[in-house]
């Protein structure tokens, strides 16, 4: 059985910055199959590295600037993100996802990387994610849950 991490990044004081760990809090009510962690947290690219080596597959979470709709999800293997023009604004705090997943790379870390992108609304500070990101929730939940289960599982 593959072993699979979900994790939402992203700081909930920063309103939409949080939606990875919002959508973490909605995933944990759901049912999903054994072997599969669900962890939220404010973590640095290099913490989330330290991550990847227990697992087979990691899926991450987080806002991502990619010039798009507010709430616009989008779903990249961790390859395309190597290729998209935009691939400097998607970050892990404090490096950007490129950098992360290049250093990956580096260290052989031998973990399958998808990356869930939510457009992000407003990242002010905050306490809470905008009401347009807020909305988009099931369907982020539906999403990571029907890749994990169509194509993982």
């Amino acid at each position: 059985m593959k072993k699979i991490l979900i994790t939402g990044i992203g700081s909930i004081l920063r309103g939409d910055d949080g939606i990875g760990s919002r959508v973490i809090d909605e995933l944990r009510k759901e049912v999903l199959p054994e072997g599969i962690r669900l962890y939220a947290g404010d973590v640095s690219g290099l913490d989330l590295l330290k991550l990847f080596p227990d697992y087979d597959r990691v899926i991450v979470i987080d806002a991502a600037d990619m010039n798009a709709p507010a709430g616009m999800i989008k779903v990249f293997d961790s390859r395309d993100i190597r290729k998209a023009e935009f691939s400097d604004c998607l970050s892990t705090h404090g490096m950007t996802l490129l950098q992360t997943l290049t250093l990956a790379e580096q260290l052989e870390l031998k973990c399958e990387i998808t990356i869930v992108g939510i457009q992000p609304e407003d990242i002010s500070y905050r306490l809470s994610v905008t009401d347009t990101l807020e909305q988009i929730i099931p369907k982020a939940v539906k999403i990571i849950k029907d890749f994990v289960l169509t194509r993982l599982v």
